[in-house]
């Protein structure tokens, strides 16, 4: 038996559906790889298999009393003591409906030491009727005695075809524009949804406004464009934009040395404009990169981060 939704990863799907259908799954499993390999998906399948036919429609709508999804809150991005005490409580009671509860635990890298520790009791006695599943990008985040006491299961990146062939069959992309996002997402199929959603009109227009204007010369444009982002883009993912920002420098650094494969080569006028303008290198927009996206972990406004990311990086 394998995973329906499962895109790529059947192989790690086979197994773990085996070990379900054998009745020998272990009580805490720890799925690890990048994100957007299929982690929680199957996570949520496990539970379906866990508590059985009759539980299938109320565990899909993720309603289930007996199914507990965590994922880190507040503006830190990691996880809470209240939300361990809460957690260690529910894991302490009966279950509701079905003959065991289920805990996936989302981004458990982002568990401090203290949350770790109060989880690692509850893992090393855990009962009969209680399922632990940890998701994380980053298995080297989280502390040695957690992960020791896990299955760990690794989900490999998902192959260019198989994205290729998904895009195709739910998008509207051409095969050449399906492959080019293929191979840009680095075998994550969210990445790749996210990079296919970022063809948006309106996406697109917020970039070539962003990308027309010279800082600091145009700050008071600059200002204007930032205040209406918000608004302006707030269906649209802020990973893409920020990644979509990145690209753009990388194309600027390859229109300066006359690399192929540009992302945006629709926009040959642009790039050929506003490569004559002082360039920071890409190390430098990549530490940037990175302190934008450490900022919007904190929930801080996606309008804000770009502002300060930008104007760092017109003053180098």
């Amino acid at each position: 038996m394998t995973s329906s939704k499962l895109i790529g990863n059947q192989a790690v799907a086979q197994i773990i559906m085996r070990m379900l259908s054998n009745q020998t799954l272990p009580h805490t499993l720890l799925f690890h790889g990048q994100n957007g390999v299929g982690k929680s998906i199957l996570a949520k399948e496990v539970a379906e298999g866990l508590m059985g036919i009759s539980h299938i429609e109320k565990v899909r709508k993720q309603i289930h009393p007996d199914l507990t999804l965590l994922y880190p809150e507040g503006k830190s991005g990691v996880y809470s003591i209240e939300q361990m005490r809460s957690l260690l409580q529910m894991v302490s009671l009966p279950p509701f409906e079905a003959a065991l509860k289920v805990f996936i635990i989302h981004e458990a890298d982002k568990l401090s030491t203290i949350c770790s520790n109060a989880l690692l009791k509850t893992l090393e006695e855990i009962s009969s009727d209680t399922y632990f599943i940890l998701l994380t990008d980053q298995i080297e985040k989280l502390l040695e005695t957690v992960t020791s006491r896990c299955y760990k299961v690794r989900f490999f990146p998902i192959s260019s075809d198989l994205i290729t062939s998904f895009l195709q069959e739910h998008t509207t992309l051409t095969k050449e524009e399906s492959r080019n996002i293929a191979d840009r997402s680095q075998g994550s199929l969210a990445k790749a949804q996210w990079l296919q959603e970022a063809k948006s009109e309106k996406l697109q227009l917020f970039l070539m406004k962003l990308f027309n204007l010279s800082l600091p010369q145009d700050y008071s444009s600059f200002i204007q464009l930032m205040v209406a982002l918000d608004t302006l883009l707030e269906d649209t993912n802020a990973e893409i934009i920020l990644e979509e920002i990145l690209e753009w420098y990388r194309d600027l650094h390859a229109f300066n040395h006359q690399a192929p494969g540009f992302y945006h080569s629709n926009h040959m006028q642009l790039l050929a404009k506003k490569a004559k303008e002082p360039l920071p290198s890409l190390e430098q927009v990549l530490e940037a990169f990175i302190q934008a996206q450490t900022a919007l972990q904190r929930n801080i406004k996606l309008s804000v981060v770009i502002e300060n990311m930008l104007l760092q990086l017109a003053q180098l």
